[in-house]
Order: structure tokens, then sequence, then C-alpha cells
């Protein structure tokens, strides 16, 4: 019998087109193929025969697999030793015995189970394996997505915060180093407001005898989440913010003041984590490894042994000045309000190791308003740089008046708009009142959204492009961008000139990703009609949305109220010809598996006016998958005639978090890295380049300037 498994499950089906089957993980929209020599059908079968846990399995009728891309891959044996690797270019012989072939930068968890023998054979754009013994095998999926398993209820009062925030440690797998891995941390337990604290019996807290002493006040609770989370560690009052284990104690309050001290301590612990790992489940050539063994005097092997509170006295007696660059780059900072209304976001603060600072107050800024209009007026007065001196034949992207336009910078005034201290770090959120320029606008309602997310039946990934100004047509480009993936099905549907009705209706439909271009003033969204105002509507089924119009923020705050888990929006006026040229980033970047968070950060670089945009909602949110696990892009350096110098940069995500391994695939390195910031650097050759960009159409930065591996291979 053909499998039928719940809507919450990964599904593995017959593929619709091609000899094989295709994964599909419903919660994730995740989608991936593994082709064989004729057709198949998958049936049942148990998923205990797995090394690693399985969410679904099915058994395939063939000798012979091939990935639909270059995948590295690795084979353990019954005890889970690796016994191969498969990586760029290898060919590998396994003898008969009984395998666990786990493939490692899927967008579903991917394992098969084999008994026999076993030829693997990296081509230049797939892996082919070929088992002898049987002619079945057995395929397991496991979803990337993890859901919290309780909910604590606690009141405002701080030590009740405290006694919530222990409970997070509950969601992970594994005390050892090996939480560093994402899939072995676990999505942490809900905390919601009440009339009493809540704990469910279900919650067990590790013991690790690892507490963390901070004053009993939230500006001290909530800086210390992640480190708690991730060390699996119970909060308790203290006169003074420190760490005790055993009879040693840390302080939490070094250089930089407290928040410093505990950004440094998470980041060491979890890079030391990541080195010592290497001696478990994955013992792989890591770059960082290389990096740190020769600037400290540990034992690897020796540490991974230990416990927790051993290894992290270990750990910190290392002077942080030591191994500071080879930390990798954060994924988020957030700062929080400190103020109850905002506990809720903690889980997934957590969950993502973020950063967490509190703000004392977001103050309001005439002078950040009045440098964001000069910004908007200085590229209209500045042909050189690529914008147009602002005259009667300038098209913007709002109708309103001067006088409405005054009236619009009032009231963005009055709604807090300011700029947050910078980062250290990829992204940047903020929780709380106001507007923040140049960080991403999160809530605590579309958090909860993304645990929400009921799957559909239909694999494919809808996105429709919404052009309501005939003058604003060359965008609608965009919609020959969306969809371009192989492997991945997409419905793709341009819509023009729509009335108030129509779009309201359209808002109301499942639509993956929004893609709107148009006016939108004061009244709202403008249509053929009149106005569509988003806070009017009472239900919006959009998952994310990018509205390239003038000034769009209110009504990308009405979608994400409504019902969007999140999207990309303005703050300001943008002239047509600049706007259209972030809409096609937008579209190229979303396509390639950036989140919105990540596709934020690239166009406030390299689009002139990318800091008129701002992300509200979930920023982690992502409308396909990417082929290599963890999106990147390259930035490419001529050194001569034939001779290049690239480093690739990457952007993790929910379902690539930080600690995931990365394999690069260029020159031939079997090095692994950590998948964030800077991973690697190669001197490569013409040739060399052209092979690795032919692989992936990644963006590609050279001069300052962002180009796709397409058209730059041209350029070459």
């Amino acid at each position: 019998m053909e499998l039928d498994f719940d809507a919450t499950t990964p599904q593995i089906r017959t593929h619709p087109s091609r000899n094989g089957v295709r994964i599909v993980d419903p919660i994730q929209e995740a989608q991936f193929t593994l082709l064989t020599p004729d057709p198949v059908e998958p049936l049942d079968c148990d998923t205990d025969r797995f090394y690693f846990p399985a969410d679904a399995a099915a058994t395939l009728a063939t000798d012979t697999v091939e990935t639909p891309y270059l995948i590295p891959a690795w084979v353990r044996d019954e005890s889970g030793a690796v016994v191969a690797e498969i990586n760029e270019q290898d060919s590998v012989t396994v003898p008969p015995g009984q395998y666990t072939l786990e493939l490692l930068t899927t967008q579903v968890k991917l394992q098969i189970a084999v008994e026999g023998g076993i030829e693997a054979e990296s081509l230049n754009d797939r892996v082919r394996f070929e088992f002898s013994g049987s002619d079945t095998i057995s395929v397991g999926a496991r979803s990337l997505h993890e859901q919290p398993a309780a909910t604590v209820t606690t009141t405002d009062d701080p030590g009740d915060v405290m006694a919530a925030v222990s409970t997070l440690g509950s969601a992970l797998k594994t005390t050892t180093a090996e939480r560093a891995f994402p899939t072995l941390r676990g999505h942490p337990p809900l905390v919601e407001r009440g009339d009493e604290l809540s704990v469910p019996a279900a919650i067990d807290a590790p013991d690790t005898d690892v507490e963390i002493e901070v004053p009993p006040s939230l500006e001290f609770i909530y800086p210390v989440t992640s480190l708690a989370y991730y060390l699996g560690a119970t909060l308790a009052p203290g006169p003074e913010p420190r760490i005790v284990a055993d009879d040693w104690t840390y302080s939490l309050d070094g250089e930089g003041g407290f928040e410093a001290t505990v950004e440094r301590t998470l980041k060491q612990v979890f890079l030391l984590d990541c080195v010592t790992r290497t001696e478990g489940y994955y013992q792989v050539d890591l770059h960082e490894r290389r990096a740190v063994e020769q600037r400290v005097d540990l034992d690897w092997e020796t540490l991974y042994e230990r416990s927790t509170a051993e290894q992290l006295q270990a750990y910190l007696d290392v002077p942080y000045d030591r191994i500071a660059d080879a930390v990798p780059k954060w994924k988020l900072t957030v700062d929080v309000r400190p103020d109850p209304e905002y506990v809720s976001a903690l889980p997934f603060l957590a969950n993502e190791l973020a950063v967490i600072r509190c703000p004392v107050a977001a103050t309001p800024s005439n002078p950040t308003v009045e440098e964001l209009n000069e910004q908007v007026e200085s590229f209209f007065r500045d042909p050189a740089g690529g914008g147009a001196r602002r005259g009667p034949g300038t098209l913007v992207r709002g109708t309103r008046s001067e006088s409405l336009r005054a009236s619009s910078t009032a009231s963005l005034t009055e709604d807090k708009i300011f700029r947050p201290p910078g980062a250290d770090s990829i992204e940047q959120a903020y929780i709380g009142d106001g507007i923040p320029v140049g960080a991403s606008k999160m809530t605590v309602d579309s958090y909860y959204r993304r645990l929400e997310y009921e799957p559909s039946d239909d694999p494919r990934i809808r996105v429709v492009v919404v052009c309501n100004d005939e003058q604003m047509t060359d965008e609608n480009v965009v919609s020959d961008i969306y969809g371009t993936r192989e492997w991945i099905d997409f419905d793709i549907e341009i819509r023009e000139q729509l009335t108030s009705s129509q779009l309201r209706e359209l808002l109301t439909g499942d639509i993956d990703f929004l893609h709107y271009i148009g006016h939108v003033d004061e009244e709202g969204i403008r249509c053929t009609d009149g106005y569509l105002d988003t806070q009017t509507l009472s239900a919006v089924n959009v998952s994310a949305f990018l509205l390239n119009a003038c000034d769009s923020y209110e009504q990308g705050r009405g979608l994400v109220d409504h019902g969007a888990m999140a999207g990309i929006a303005t703050i300001s006026d943008i002239v047509n010809e600049a706007a259209t040229s972030v809409g096609r980033t937008v579209a190229q970047l979303l396509n390639q598996g950036f989140s919105l968070a990540a596709t934020h950060e690239l166009i406030k670089e390299y689009e002139q006016i990318g800091h008129h945009y701002i992300v509200v909602g979930d920023a982690s949110v992502s409308v396909v998958k990417t082929e290599s696990g963890t999106p990147y892009h390259a930035e490419v350096e001529k050194t001569s005639d034939q001779n290049y110098d690239v480093s690739l940069h990457g952007y993790p995500r929910l379902d690539s978090s930080l600690g995931t391994l990365f394999t690069p695939f260029l020159n031939d390195t079997k090095t692994r890295y950590l998948n964030t910031g800077e991973m690697c650097s190669e001197h490569v050759t013409d040739d060399e380049l052209r092979e690795f960009l032919l692989k992936q159409d990644v963006p590609v930065i050279t001069d300052s300037t962002l180009h796709w591996s397409g058209n730059f291979l041209s350029r070459i």
C-alpha cells in the first residue's frame, strides 16, 4: 500500500514526473527528490531501523538512487561509527554490511538503511549510490521543524519568571557538547503570563549542576535566557550576576558590563562545544578546531567525556581574547524591552541562541526622521549615485501631497521611530513599542503563528505578484525569478489593477508569498477604485510579503496583526526605479532560500535605498529551502589574470541554525565549517571558480556590488 501519513509528518511519495520519490515536509514546506532508474512505489515500513530517529519511513524496490544535486553524505555502521564520507569528486566503496547512509544538507533530514555493499560516486552535479546484495532499501525522513513540548505559566513576579526560564533547558536532547548541533537542542517550552506559576509535570529540566545567579529584575533575567537554555542551567536570585557550578564561580559582570559579558560567555561556550563535539558522532576536520587548538591547552578527547559543569569551567578558564577572532559570526541580536508583556518571546529567542539586550527606553528621535528624509532626498538629488534628481517626471511609489507627507512624518515620530544601538551579528531585531530603523520589528504573535501554521496538502509554493500601477510593470519581471528553482514546484500568478474588494479577497486566500508593486498612502493600499486599509481586515492568509511601495510599514503591520507571519515594508518614500531594483533583488534572494531577515541585511548593504526597508513580524520566515543547507553569498576578488580569492559567507536559518556544519565544495577542500559569517576563504583558478559558480545560483559580491552567479560568469 502507498504511504498515508498525517498532515504534520514528512510524506514519501512517488515523484509525479520523474522516476523516484519526492519527500515532502508539509510543516516546513520543504521538498527533496531521490531519483531511481525505474519507477518505484514507496511502501510503509518501521521507523526504528535507522540509527537516528525518523518520523516517517518507506521501502523502495531499487538498488540505485541519485540525488538531484551535490549532497555530502556519511555512511555509519550498526554502532553509529562513520566508516566512509562522500564529498565532492569522491568515489567510495563500502563492503557488505548493515549501514545507515546519512544525507547531510537535505531540506528534510534523510537516512537510507541498507543491508549490503555500497558504491558511492560524486559526479559534477549529483551523487549516485549503488547497493549490492539487496534490491530494496529503506528511506527514513525527519522534519527539521521543532514544536515546544509544553507551556509554562508565570506571573509578572521576577522570581516566577526565573523559575520559568529555568525550565527552558528541558528541551535539550543532550547535555553533552553535541547540544551545539541545532537538531539536538529542541524547542524550549512556551512561556505565558498568568495568575500563578505553573510548570507541567512533563517538563524535566536537566541536572547539570550549573546555576546562574542574577538580581531578581527583568533587565537581568532576559539577557541570560539563551545562556541558561543552552547550559540547562537553573536561575536563582543573587546580589550580582555570576555562574555557580560545584565549588567554582564565574562573574557575569566583567569588561564592558553585564550584557557584554553574558554575550561573550555564550559565544565562548558554544564555540568550544563545537570543537569538543568533533570527538563524538561527527569526527570531522573542523576549521574552527584548527583555529582554536593552536591557542588553548585543552584535551578535547578528555573534555568530551566530562560533565557540563566540568567542561564549562575548563572553557571559561580560557581568556576570551585568545579565541575571540575564532568565534563564529552570531546570527541574531535582539533588543527586548524588560517588560512582562514580552516574556512569551523568550523561548523563541533562546531557540535561536539570540544575544538578548534590554534597552531602558526607546525614545523618539527627530534627528532620525530628518536623517531618513535627507537620505531619500539625497538619492533623488544624486544622479551619480544611481538616483535621479527629483522632479515632475520622477515616479514615487506614493501619491500623497506634501502636507500629507509631513503628517506622515509626524505620525512616525509619535510612533517612536528610533535607531537601536548597533550589534555584532548578522541580524538585528527589536521587540517593543516603536519602529526600529536598521532592525527587524518582531512581534510575539508572529512567533506563535510559526507554531500554529497549518500545512497544505498541495506541496507547491504559491507566489502572487500584484502590480497596481501600469507605470511600474517593469517589476513584473520578478514573476520570472520566483520559481526558477529546479526540483521545487511553484505556482506563480500575476494580478494587475486590482480593486479593493479583489485585493481583500486575495489576501484571504492561501498565499506563501505576496509581492506587491504599487502605491501605499495614508488611507491604505491603493487600488483601482480607492484604497484597502489592512487594519480593517478580519483575517489574512498570506504567509509572507513584500509591500514595495512608499511608507508601507503601517499597512505591513496590518497584515501581520491580522494573520501574516512576516513581511518586508518601507518607512519612507521610495523612487520607482530604485524600488524596482530592490524588488528584483528580494525575489532572487528569497528564491534561493534566504530568510526575510537575511534578505533585509543584504539589501541594506547592496541596494541604494535598502535602508528604507524594514522586516515586520517573524523575520526568520523563508519562502523556500536552499540546496546547500545554509544560504550564502560569495565574495570574489581577482588577484591575477586567471586567479581569484573567494570567501563564502553563511546566513543561518531556523532549519540550519547555529552549529550546523557547512561543506563548501570549493577547491576540493574536505574541511567543514560552522555555517555563519565568513566560513571559508580559498584561492582558486578561473576554471575552478566557473565550476563552483555553475553548481548553484548564488549572490556574488565583487567591488562592493551584488551580482548573481549566472551574470557574473559572463564577466570573467
